[in-house]
Order: C-alpha cells, then sequence, then structure tokens
C-alpha cells in the first residue's frame, strides 16, 4: 500500500491510552533491536523508567532532592533541587553519591542529565560529569547543557 492509498486523521491529544500505546509499541520494536533483547524485557518487568526519589531531610522536612528513573542501564536524573536556604553545605554533593551507590548496586552503566544555564552547570562539572551536548536556545534565550557522568 503506498500513502496515496490511506486516508490519515492526524490529531494532536492528550489521551493517556493513546500515549500509552505508543510506549507499548515503540519498546516492543525496541526489545528485539539489540543482540540482547531479553535484558529489555527483563527492566520493563522491573519496572524500570518509573521514577523515584532521593531526598535530603533536616528536622523531618525536605531541604533537597532528587527524582530519577533507571533508563536503559543508565540513571536518568529528571529533577536534583536543594533549598535556596540550604544551598552550599554539601547537600547536592550527598544526593549524587547516594545517587551514584545506587548505580554501583544496580550495576548501571553511568548517570544521564541535564541543566539549564541559570541552574547548575558548575555543580555537574565538579561532580566529575562530562558535558556531552550543548543546546542554544532551549527554551529562546537559555541553553541547555546534557551531562554524563560513567560508573562502571
Amino acid at each position: 500500500m503506498n500513502n496515496q492509498d490511506i486516508e490519515l486523521n492526524i490529531i494532536m491529544s492528550n489521551n493517556k491510552d493513546y500515549q500509552d500505546m505508543i510506549q507499548k509499541a515503540i519498546a516492543e520494536f525496541n526489545i528485539y533491536q539489540h543482540p540482547e533483547y531479553e535484558i529489555f524485557k527483563v527492566y520493563r518487568e522491573k519496572g524500570y523508567n518509573d521514577p523515584f526519589g532521593i531526598y535530603a531531610l533536616l528536622d523531618n522536612e525536605i531541604v533537597g532532592g532528587m527524582i530519577a528513573r533507571k533508563k536503559m542501564q543508565w540513571l536518568d536524573i529528571d529533577i536534583l533541587f536543594v533549598d535556596q536556604n540550604y544551598r552550599n553545605h554539601k547537600i547536592g554533593s550527598h544526593l549524587m553519591s547516594k545517587a551514584v551507590e545506587y548505580c554501583k548496586k544496580e550495576n548501571l552503566i553511568g548517570i544521564h542529565l541535564y541543566t539549564l544555564d541559570f541552574q547548575a552547570k558548575g555543580f555537574y562539572e565538579k561532580q566529575g560529569f562530562k558535558l556531552i551536548a550543548e543546546i542554544e536556545n532551549w527554551p529562546r534565550g537559555i541553553t541547555r547543557y546534557e551531562f554524563i557522568k560513567y560508573i562502571i
């Protein structure tokens, strides 16, 4: 069948069922593209890609935290935040140490994250992360920096 034989209706939607269907379809496709494809089935069964948190508490109040998820043998950090009143007390370093410890325990290859130019580029460099991409205008007027750090 060529493109002229089908009549498409292209829509934009926040429909979770549609999103789940596409995510499942790409996961099924991806599984068989790698020589060790069985490992991807195990990852999905173990809840890889499900977010979890690492938190810093002071007097039972959260003063910092990290939201991350395992993706393809990597730890992908979505958010690392330390309350402004508690910055420069090594809270970010302690959170990152716990993330590295977790990577070693789970036998993950490394950590991946991004930050924006007004956030924590210098912090990640001090933590030994390698800059792998710099994207200007992400969003307009802001630069996005993408980092990795190998653990094993």
